[in-house]
């Protein structure tokens, strides 16, 4: 997809392309696949995830996985931007609607610490093969990257691939992405 200077509009062509469910099913099915045969994955013992918006790679089979396999599965709880809490979920049952009608750990769920993550899983609308991502405008995930120095997965459907985007100062690239073709390092 060719790069723009506008993050609005890249958004939304992103999200255009967007070519339905079936479509996202199948990749998403084939990325979990290769994150769980991921050696990064096999071997952290703390995994930050997140709950998919409909139009984002579904990671539901790692989240499960890894409360499978004994591993701490964190999930954020969204506050007024750019405030993100991650707690501690012992199943996917327990989650409740959140912020921007996802499900989201209840507020009296136990805090965690973002810093002890061993990989995160990190949602995403556009991602460049430099390992830039554009997120959804919030700072969410810019603001707990500028703080902390985490492994992050990006996690990118085929047509979130962009040629190239806007920076800001703030901005971190990814250090790894998955798609259906596998994993991807970017250092």
């Amino acid at each position: 997809m060719p790069a723009t200077n506008d993050k609005a509009a890249l958004r939304r062509r992103v999200r255009e392309a967007f070519p339905g469910s079936a479509a996202r099913d199948a990749e998403s099915a084939l990325i979990c696949r290769h994150v769980l045969e991921w050696e990064v994955y096999r071997t952290a013992k703390v995994i930050g995830g997140y709950m998919p918006m409909a139009h984002e790679a579904d990671v539901t089979a790692i989240l499960l996985d890894a409360l499978k396999q004994g591993k701490t599965l964190l999930l954020p709880r969204c506050g007024r931007k750019p405030d993100m809490v991650f707690h501690r979920v012992q199943s996917l049952e327990e989650l409740v609607p959140g912020a921007y009608g996802l499900l989201e750990p209840a507020p009296d769920a136990p805090v965690a610490e973002p810093g002890c993550i061993d990989l995160l899983l990190t949602p995403l609308e556009a991602l460049t093969p430099d390992g830039w991502r554009l997120g959804k405008g919030g700072g969410y995930y810019d603001h707990l990257l500028q703080a902390h120095d985490l492994m992050t997965l990006g996690v990118a459907l085929s047509w979130q691939w962009v040629e190239a985007l806007p920076l800001e100062s703030w901005d971190r690239p990814l250090r790894a992405a998955a798609d259906r073709s596998g994993i991807r390092l970017f250092e």
